[in-house]
């Protein structure tokens, strides 16, 4: 049987819990809808919740909640044939169960970390570099093309850190994107169409400051010119401000936090 899913994260972990239900070893393949083999017996798995917060919770009862954060990051690096080897990722984390992740001569669990890493490692340098616009309205926008799918988990560092403000960030590579209305984020799709902006009269004054930051950066020494955090307006740099009280938190570990409305997982903190 060949499993097929919509490409979320919940989508994935339906298809391996009905995977899982009717055998595992009948399980030929799971890809996303529109890839894989169109020949072979199909099974259209809808993204379903209770049936991926039943995989998530065991994995966190037998095996702590590292195991899900590097499944959700591994998820995110959307390597080839991630399914297939994330299956087996979660089968051996239920037959090993406490000790799991130690056992790093196991094949996916080696190489399930190693996304993992990279997605984080991605993560943590676009969090820096991240720069938001002011577009017309006031609305913040932070325009992006990650290799791996970030922008989910990063959207819990700007709602407490731009928790007053209203913005989007968006993936211009998967046409989705984070929009925070100052009270919740949201994970939406992004039209094609939308590739351009209006933005406000100040913003070409601080874009020709940010090109200054980014040759700072880049300079092998280091440099010596100075444009980032405090020495420049807010615009100028990696973006602060005040801590605001928007629904995601990021002080809980191995909390699975969702975007309200969806079957996406938005972050598994503090890792």
């Amino acid at each position: 049987m060949i499993y097929v899913y919509d490409g979320s994260f919940f989508g994935y972990l339906s298809a391996v819990f009905d995977a899982w239900h009717d055998g595992l070893q009948h399980t030929e393949d799971i890809h996303c809808d529109g890839a894989g083999d169109l020949f072979g017996r199909q099974q259209y798995v809808p993204a379903d919740g209770v049936k991926a917060k039943r995989i998530l919770d065991g994995l966190q009862a037998q095996c702590g909640g590292k195991t899900c954060h590097f499944l959700y990051y591994a998820f995110l690096a959307e390597q080839p044939q991630r399914e297939m080897k994330l299956l087996q990722y979660i089968r051996q984390a239920f037959r090993l169960k406490g000790e799991f992740l130690h056992h790093l001569s196991e094949p996916a669990v080696w190489e399930v970390r190693q996304w993992a890493r990279k997605t984080g490692n991605e993560r943590h340098k676009l969090l820096g570099l991240a720069r938001f616009q002011e577009l017309k309205g006031g609305m913040l926008y932070c325009p992006l093309a990650p290799t791996c799918c970030v922008v989910p988990v990063m959207a819990p560092h700007f709602v407490k850190r731009l928790g007053s403000e209203e913005w989007v960030i968006h993936d211009r590579r998967r046409r989705i994107g984070v929009y925070y209305d100052r009270r919740e984020a949201v994970l939406v799709d992004i039209p094609k169409v939308l590739q351009r902006v209006d933005v406000s009269a100040q913003e070409e004054e601080f874009a020709a400051l940010w090109k200054q930051y980014y040759r700072t950066i880049a300079m092998p020494n280091g440099g010596t010119t100075r444009c980032a955090g405090s020495s420049c307006r807010k615009n100028t740099g990696p973006i602060s401000s005040k801590s605001g009280t928007g629904r995601i938190r990021g002080k809980s570990r191995n909390k699975l936090f969702l975007f309200p409305g969806t079957c996406y997982i938005i972050a598994i903190l503090d890792y």
